[in-house]
Formats: C-alpha cells, sequence, structure tokens
C-alpha cells in the first residue's frame, strides 16, 4: 500500500494552511524553497491560500495510493496549470480530462518556473510528465528537478 495524501511545495517555511493534518516528511531545497508532505488531503482551496499567503508561487499535488498524483500550481500572476503523473493510473481512477494539451502544459509550467525565478528544463518536465515510474512520489519529486527545484 502506498501514500495517499497532500504534498505542497513553495517559497515559504510553512507552505501549507494545514489546518489538522499533520505532516510526515518536510524538505528543503536551495532559493528558500520547501516541501511538506501531509498525512492526508488539504482543502481544494489550500493553494490559492499558500500563493496568496506567500506571495509566490506554489504546487500541490495530490497522490493516491502511490499510484497517481494530480499536481496543480498556481502564481501570484494568475499563471496556473494542473497535470496527472502516471496519467495512465489516473485515467484507471477515473480522473477527470485536463483543460490543456501536454504541450500546452509544458508551456505553462515553464511560465510558472520563470515568474517563480526558476529555470525550467522543457524536456525534463515533459518527461515528468509522461514518467512510469513505481511511485508517483518519485515521479514529482522528477517534475520539481524539471521545474528547477533541486535539492
Amino acid at each position: 500500500m502506498g501514500y495517499s495524501g497532500g504534498i505542497f511545495v513553495a517559497k515559504a517555511e510553512r507552505p501549507a494552511p494545514i489546518g489538522e493534518l499533520g505532516v510526515l516528511v518536510e524538505k528543503s531545497f536551495p532559493g528558500g524553497w520547501h516541501e511538506l508532505q501531509l498525512d492526508g488531503f488539504p482543502e481544494s482551496s489550500a493553494l490559492r491560500e499558500v500563493v496568496a499567503a506567500t506571495g509566490a508561487p506554489a504546487l500541490m499535488a495530490v497522490v493516491l495510493d502511490s499510484d497517481m498524483a494530480h499536481v496543480q500550481a498556481l502564481s501570484p500572476a494568475g499563471v496556473g496549470w494542473a497535470a496527472y503523473l502516471h496519467p495512465g493510473n489516473a485515467e484507471a481512477f477515473g480522473a477527470p480530462p485536463l483543460p490543456h494539451s501536454p504541450d500546452e502544459i509544458v508551456e505553462l509550467a515553464t511560465t510558472w518556473s520563470a515568474e517563480a525565478g526558476l529555470h525550467a528544463d522543457r524536456d525534463a518536465v515533459r518527461a515528468a510528465l509522461t514518467a512510469k515510474n513505481t511511485f508517483a512520489e518519485e515521479t514529482f519529486t522528477d517534475l520539481l528537478t524539471g521545474l528547477g527545484i533541486t535539492g
């Protein structure tokens, strides 16, 4: 059985309004970026709240049994995007279609990254969006690296 819960990444000490949710894992990245892996699922409004509170771009991944993740990103300027990691598994779980094509997601993700002051690698972002790792969390780490958030 894999991990199910939310993961936040933001440029803030405590990136998520986690309420009653416990923190399972905390990571720090260069440039003031932090990741919190939560014991449970955050409220749907949490990403907007994090961006408003920090004034910086942020990402949220909702992971289901380590099989897939629904990633959402948002910036203060309103650049937003969403993607499924392990999209075949997402489809099997009955996830609805995304509003953007894979090419559009890569473009939006690199724009988001630039607004965050990062340097995205388009090929690495594209590779993460189509990767078939064992755990969605591994693929999320690959996506972070592609976006320029590295440890």
